[in-house]
């Protein structure tokens, strides 16, 4: 992607928050490669309507970004923040898709399957519901980030790069995180 001048896209951004549909179209364009990039890397394999609807989903996701992105800061640069959102609404989409499939193959199931076992799901879908809103409760929104970077198979030098962070600030957060989860899920060991 060609190296944007901050100020060129800090003006992109208030006017598109101004309303001026042309500056999100340039920006569009601008983050194309961004976009296709991501899209590639996650859909290997998808039909060409779903390379379609992934393409709409990161395109919106750049918008909320540029709705979202706080100006005042510049801890992680907008290029940063675009990507990470464009990925996370793409991996969103996916798993939205995968569990739109498994929701039908469970329904396949149910034809077969006792009450009990449909039970046993609902319950354990549940408790998994229940630990991430536990796991998210103990983090600060920095650990969060890096966690489900984390989690999502990141190293922690592909995270610093990410949100723009010295990679001992990412191993620091990990640290933390792993300690913070100790202590709030030790009992469940």
């Amino acid at each position: 992607m060609k190296a944007m001048q901050s100020e060129n896209v800090i003006g992109l951004l208030a006017q598109i928050r101004a309303g001026e549909g042309r500056a999100f179209d340039h920006l569009l364009s601008q983050y194309e490669p961004l976009i296709g990039g991501a899209i590639a890397r996650y859909a290997t394999g998808r039909s060409r309507e779903d390379v379609e609807d992934l393409h709409q989903v990161a395109a919106m996701a750049l918008y909320r970004a540029a709705m979202s992105y706080d100006l005042s800061r510049d801890e992680v640069k907008f290029g940063q923040y675009a990507k990470i959102c464009v990925s996370n609404a793409i991996v969103s989409q996916l798993r939205s898709w995968k569990q739109n499939e498994e929701v039908l193959s469970l329904a396949q199931l149910q034809e077969t399957a006792s009450d009990e076992d449909l039970s046993t799901q609902v319950m354990a879908d549940e408790a998994s519901a229940t630990l991430l809103a536990r796991i998210r409760g103990v983090l600060s929104p920095y650990e969060w980030r890096v966690w489900t970077l984390y989690v999502a198979g990141y190293r922690s030098g592909e995270i610093a790069r990410l949100l723009d962070k010295p990679s001992h600030s990412v191993e620091n957060a990990v640290y933390r995180i792993r300690g913070k989860l100790r202590k709030e899920l030790g009992d469940l060991r």
